[in-house]
């Protein structure tokens, strides 16, 4: 009799058990998804649209700063590897200028905006920020190999509308001017200058 309960309350504590385990394992699951949510609606397709958004003169932009970089390359390495730490080590150098550059020139843009980071900018959309200015420069993925000999790699800068995953081609600068905050800055007001909207 004893044997018979003992097993019984074994049989449940070993249900419960592995309930509570399932439960753990179903929030985890949820949690994870509610975290990779804004990753898989951003890898959607987005379209590449012409002109420039109409509304633009009325919803916010996020504009990125330069993010410094670990240097991975080994200065001491064979050619490539020292042209690749020094391209990195040159980047951790003149974003600090590039970023305060940025400050000071986008007052020059007419419209409301917010300067941050691309690591740390998902919070202002919830903030109500439609669009992003936007370019694989921010990825920094170009830092990480050495480009074919003589080629300039250039860079195309795109107003995505984070709502509608519309893309507008703006203007493209090459590596050489990227950090030319002023001219970012421009490039973009005359942009706007040529579109209807404006």
């Amino acid at each position: 009799m004893l044997t018979e309960k003992y097993c019984k309350t074994l049989a449940m504590s070993k249900f419960y058990s592995s309930f509570s385990y399932l439960r753990r394992v179903m929030k985890v699951a949820v949690f994870t998804f509610s975290l990779l949510l804004p990753f898989l609606m951003i890898a959607q397709e987005v379209q590449i649209m012409d002109g420039l958004p109409e509304d633009l003169d009325t919803e916010k932009i996020i504009f990125f700063k330069f993010e410094p970089i670990q240097v991975t390359a080994d200065e001491n390495g064979k050619s490539q590897a020292r042209y690749i730490h020094l391209r990195q080590t040159n980047h951790n150098k003149v974003i600090k200028e590039a970023n305060r550059e940025l400050t000071v020139a986008a007052m020059g843009y007419p419209n409301r905006y917010a300067i941050t980071t691309k690591s740390r900018h998902k919070p202002l959309l919830n903030a109500g920020y439609k669009y992003i200015l936007d370019s694989r420069v921010y990825d920094n993925e170009h830092l990480k190999g050495q480009p074919n000999e003589g080629e300039l790699i250039v860079f195309e800068y795109y107003i995505v509308d984070t709502e509608n995953l519309l893309a507008y081609k703006v203007f493209q600068l090459d590596e050489m001017k990227v950090y030319d905050s002023k001219m970012l800055i421009r490039r973009l007001n005359k942009a706007l200058k040529r579109s209807d909207f404006y």
